[in-house]
């Protein structure tokens, strides 16, 4: 095991803290602060949540297929927009500069009606624009992995974008990365580096694991959709929601063809019986 390797066992109890360390962070690709949002705060979203859940979700929700823990449907004004926070980009600043701007946000939930295990994979074969992007993951649950917390795969960043999207097999490497499922409680929060290797396994407790997903960048990159602090770094955007506009022909309209070929075909098949 090459040395540098080795090393990250020794930097796992420093994975955690009230103070985020970006030396620790820069080496691991993960790094969770803790009690670092304000009480009042956490007890808004919290409560928020419980009010959405109870008049929204309860009744039914429109399960995506093909990510079934990100939640569709439409946030309530607090939880759209918790990403404003100014502790987030505060905390970014040490490693991403004054201007930070964000990607996207979103809540990952495991319930009763998403709570399979997620394949191991990295986010960055999934962004456009820059590479320079993190998750900044945030409880409005207990987080454990009993009810489907996040694994990471310490170091693995250091592999970079690996040329494909999908599921990882980390046995197909000579090296393996040393893995964590930290116990996450309101009022921490994660930081990920988006090339990190991560996944999450079945909610076997039934109690549901809910999260923000805020996706942060330098504010350079044309795909920022809000500023959080600073100013603008670039003039020109697009955004990554449409990208297949831009394209004649990609890996996605192809798998998008062929999904619809096959499902014409399906169709067009005797019935059985």
């Amino acid at each position: 095991m090459p040395a540098s390797v080795a090393s990250l066992e020794a930097l796992l109890p420093r994975l955690s803290s009230a103070t985020f360390d970006p030396a620790v962070f820069r080496k691991t690709g993960v790094f969770v602060v803790r009690n670092a949002i304000a009480r009042d705060v956490v007890d808004a979203w919290v409560s928020e949540w419980k009010v959405f859940h109870a008049t929204i979700l309860e009744k039914g929700r429109d399960v995506n297929r093909a990510n079934p823990v990100s939640l569709n449907e439409q946030l309530p004004e607090r939880l759209a927009h918790m990403y404003r926070e100014p502790v987030f980009a505060q905390t970014l600043k040490a490693i991403m500069g004054d201007h930070i701007a964000l990607y996207n946000h979103r809540f990952v939930i495991k319930d009763a009606l998403s709570p399979n295990k997620v394949f191991l994979h990295q986010d960055s074969c999934y962004h456009a624009g820059n590479l320079n992007k993190c998750s900044v993951f945030v409880p409005v649950s207990r987080v454990d992995k009993d009810n489907g917390g996040l694994t990471f795969h310490v170091g693995s960043h250091r592999l970079g974008v690996l040329g494909d999207a999908g599921e990882i097999d980390p046995t197909s490497f000579d090296v393996q990365w040393p893995t964590v499922t930290p116990e996450l409680m309101p009022g921490d929060f994660v930081v990920m580096d988006s090339r990190l290797w991560h996944e999450s396994g079945p909610n076997l407790s039934g109690i549901d694991r809910i999260m923000a997903d805020m996706i942060m960048q330098p504010a350079d990159d044309p795909t920022g959709q809000e500023l959080l602090c600073g100013e603008w770094q670039t003039d020109v955007f697009y955004s990554p929601k449409t990208i297949t506009r831009h394209f004649v022909n990609s890996r996605i309209l192809k798998i998008v063809k062929y999904e619809k070929q096959l499902a014409q075909l399906k169709a067009d098949m005797p019935a059985q019986h």
